[in-house]
């Protein structure tokens, strides 16, 4: 019989060998858990982000605002996900492209927990 234990480390390994990372986000505090490769995917090491601006501070100017918007939608109750494509700055200097989708999994009161997954598309957008 596979144990929990070994069913999540072998989710963690093939979301990793697809170039996805999951994440959660609560609100107010901007507290954020993440699977390692996420920030792997950038080159930067999982320790130095806490809050989520941690990750927005390295959004691509140019698709700042529009991914905002999106999440700002989906907290608004317009849209019943968030979903946008943003380029995130890698440690070595270039951008990367991320496709993020995720959905609030929890509300009370003024507390939410949104969670959802973040997908490497750099590569993808090569073969279009």
């Amino acid at each position: 019989m596979i144990g929990l234990d070994d069913i999540f480390t072998r989710l963690e390994i093939a979301l990793e060998a697809g170039g996805i990372a999951w994440w959660e986000m609560e609100i107010p505090s901007g507290v954020v858990f993440f699977s390692e490769n996420k920030t792997n995917m950038i080159g930067r090491k999982a320790g130095d982000f806490t809050h989520y601006t941690h990750f927005t501070d390295l959004i691509h100017p140019d698709d700042y605002e529009s991914a905002m918007k999106a999440m700002k939608d989906h907290l608004e109750g317009k849209v019943p996900h968030y979903e946008t494509r943003y380029r995130i700055k890698h440690k070595k200097g270039h951008y990367i492209t991320f496709y993020d989708r995720g959905k609030i999994v929890y509300k009370d009161g003024d507390t939410l927990k949104i969670a959802g997954i973040v997908i490497d598309v750099t590569d993808r957008l090569k073969f279009n």
